[in-house]
C-alpha cells in the first residue's frame, strides 16, 4: 500500500502515518522456540539432551572466559 498525499487547505502537502505492528510476546516467544528447534535440528542435537548442554555450554564459555579475562585485567591494571 503506497503512502498517499493529502492536500490541507494551506497548500502544505503532509504524508499519511503508518502504524507499527506490535508482535504479542507469545508470538515473539513461539518465533524463538521455533528457531531454538530448528538449530538443534541442524546440529543434530535435537533428541539428546547431554548434547545440548554441550553445545550451549561450550558456546557460553566462548563468551564468558574472554569476558572475565577482560574484566579483570582492567581492574588489575
Amino acid at each position: 500500500m503506497a503512502n498517499t498525499l493529502y492536500q490541507l487547505t494551506t497548500s502544505k502537502t503532509i504524508l499519511t502515518r503508518t502504524h507499527s505492528k506490535k508482535e504479542s510476546p507469545k508470538k515473539l516467544l513461539s518465533l524463538f522456540k521455533d528457531q531454538y528447534n530448528k538449530l538443534n535440528h541442524w546440529f543434530g542435537i535435537d533428541e539428546c539432551v547431554s548434547d545440548r548442554i554441550y553445545y550451549y555450554g561450550t558456546l557460553f564459555l566462548m563468551f564468558f572466559i574472554p569476558t572475565v579475562t577482560y574484566i579483570i585485567s582492567e581492574m588489575l591494571f
